[in-house]
């Protein structure tokens, strides 16, 4: 008889594995090279994961879930522009926190991934997506016509996820809040004329 299976096993070693993830790339990661640098068991993973290919999409899905953590309860399309605004501020501040730097990288290796790699799944352009379909609602029901709602929205979470790229290479966070900050400014501008 088997002995029953730790409910938090799973979980903490996935936190682990984020931790790690953070200094090697999803293409070179196996169970042997994270039993290696983790100091566990390669059938620790395999018995909690399944296979290399299912432990990449549990990392996958707590990278895309961290990054989505302040769309979760919250009814953007209900916001006024102020509160959309402080909203956004804060949701891009949160995304920039130190122990959310691995889900950024994620994001990014992933997402050029996805295009041309079928085992990876299509997880960080679904959650993209969402955010421009998201962000494109609170547009209309804000009185901008679909087409140019479209626009905007494209242009708001391409140029957020352009900051975080800049931010991932110079780890300048400082420099990034205030980039995006004067950024949103505009965009609020040119999407009111305000």
């Amino acid at each position: 008889m088997g002995r029953t299976p730790d409910p938090n096993r799973k979980p903490e070693l996935l936190g682990r594995i984020m931790d790690h993830v953070a200094t090697e790339p999803l293409s070179r990661m196996t169970f042997r090279s994270l039993a290696t640098a983790l100091g566990v068991s390669t059938y620790s993973f395999v018995y909690h994961f399944g296979s290399r290919q299912e432990m990449i999409d549990a990392i996958l899905e707590e990278g895309v879930r961290q990054q989505s953590e302040s769309l979760t309860g919250v009814d953007v399309t209900a916001f006024d522009r102020d509160q959309f605004r402080d909203w956004y501020k804060e949701a891009f501040r949160h995304s920039l926190r130190e122990n959310n730097r691995t889900a950024l990288r994620l994001q990014f290796e992933a997402g050029a991934l996805e295009p041309i790699d079928p085992d990876i799944g299509k997880r960080v352009t679904t959650s993209f997506v969402h955010w421009r379909d998201t962000v494109k609602t609170w547009l209309k029901k804000q009185g901008i016509e679909s087409r140019r709602a479209g626009v905007l929205a494209h242009w708001l979470v391409d140029s957020a996820a352009g900051l975080h790229f800049g931010f991932l290479i110079t780890g300048d966070r400082t420099g990034t809040v205030q980039a995006f900050d004067v950024f949103l400014t505009a965009f609020l501008r040119e999407a009111f004329g305000d």
